[in-house]
């Protein structure tokens, strides 16, 4: 009964127009999304504000308090940038719906989900659905793409939920796990000397690309561990820099790594490697390194038999008439602060797919819109139904 009376056009309208809103992550600026969303919370008889801290944005709803929920529906306000404009066959933030599609940049990661929460919860809404189990808290974050700064303060407000639905662009499959991320710089220092005299310097260019070639040996060595939902982890050197001017030996040279881990793998033992692997080439080459965490998101994992990972399985599929895919998502999202850090059992789940996000001419359908407020719908009423 709840799905039969999704507002479709309320739902692709949302969709547009929250992508016609600009918020492009670096620099960073949710304030305007944030303060629409929390005016489309409010008509939709929720409790709703806008947290501002250091010049970002959290649009939070409720259906009872700030603090404390049943259901945590989350997802982020923030995108990448566009990039070159050029490079574009429809402007990223015209909000142009074509052939079935909604494109620009955010109509999948992650605008198309905050629509579908949104349409979701109109249709309670219209049905007068009250929320038992503890109520239900929206919270649409900032910096998810960065550094998760929006996350990370509204759960260091002290917020917990029992259980939480993050909206990524999953395709609308189940991702009870996501890999972790470790990007590192690895520095390599050595000594300067004229280009025409090199035996007289330490080439810190040749240590780089040694470590780099390294990583790719790294790459192909974890790839015989593998996850039942993710695969293997992986290993890619992403950056490099080195040298100061055509006619010198370089002095210093960096590669940054970007390392995707699975539950279970620790920080420490990854880096230890890193280390090892950067010390062996300055035993050989006579430089001296350095290994740099620049950033670690933790993996997460969570138990199937949770009464959310249950709650999606029979919500897919009394919405969608198939039987439900449990999976896992490759990158890395907010779920790891819920689970690792508040203990907050979680799924991943949204319309959209991995493959288009961050790309060029970025698209979701507007059937898997619809879709997705479906099935958000019937997980909140199957968490929060006060039956």
């Amino acid at each position: 009964m709840v799905v039969r009376r999704i507002d479709e056009e309320y739902v692709i309208s949302t969709a547009s127009s929250l992508v016609r809103i600009n918020s492009e992550n670096p620099p960073g600026r949710e304030a305007e999304i944030a303060s629409f969303l929390a005016e489309k919370l409010s008509e939709l008889g929720l409790k709703a504000r806008v947290d501002v801290f250091d010049g970002r944005a959290n649009c939070l709803a409720t259906s009872m308090d700030f603090e404390r929920a049943g259901l945590l529906l989350l997802t982020h306000l923030d995108t990448v940038p566009a990039g070159e404009r050029r490079a574009w066959s429809l402007s990223p933030y015209a909000g142009i719906i074509r052939d079935g599609k909604l494109y620009g940049r955010g109509a999948a990661d992650a605008k198309g989900c905050i629509a579908s929460m949104l349409g979701a919860l109109k249709t309670l809404a219209d049905q007068d659905v009250e929320f038992g189990g503890g109520g239900l808290v929206f919270a649409a974050v900032a910096d998810e793409e960065v550094e998760s700064q929006g996350v990370r303060r509204l759960l260091g407000s002290g917020f917990r939920s029992d259980y939480a639905v993050v909206g990524e662009p999953t395709s609308l499959r189940i991702c009870a796990a996501h890999k972790g991320r470790l990007a590192i710089a690895a520095k390599f220092a050595g000594r300067y000397a004229h280009s025409s005299r090199p035996e007289l310097g330490i080439n810190a260019l040749y240590a780089a690309s040694e470590f780099a070639l390294k990583i790719e040996e790294l790459s192909n060595e974890i790839a015989g561990k593998r996850h039942s939902f993710l695969g293997p982890p992986t290993a890619s050197a992403t950056i490099f820099r080195a040298g100061e001017k055509d006619n010198m030996v370089p002095g210093w040279a960096e590669v940054i790594v970007d390392y995707r881990a699975l539950p279970g793998e620790k920080l420490d033992v990854i880096l230890d490697t890193l280390k090892r692997t950067a010390e062996e080439i300055d035993q050989k080459r006579g430089t001296e390194s350095e290994v740099i965490i620049l950033r670690w998101i933790s993996p997460a994992e969570v138990d199937l038999g949770s009464r959310i990972v249950k709650a999606s399985v029979e919500a897919v599929r009394s919405a969608l008439g198939r039987e439900p895919e449990i999976t896992g998502f490759q990158a890395t999202c907010d779920m790891s602060y819920l689970v690792n850090e508040a203990k907050i059992p979680s799924v991943i789940l949204g319309p959209g797919s991995l493959e288009q996000a961050h790309s060029v001419d970025e698209w979701v359908s507007l059937s898997e819109l619809i879709a997705a407020a479906k099935v958000y719908a019937l997980i909140i009423f199957k968490i929060l139904s006060p039956i």
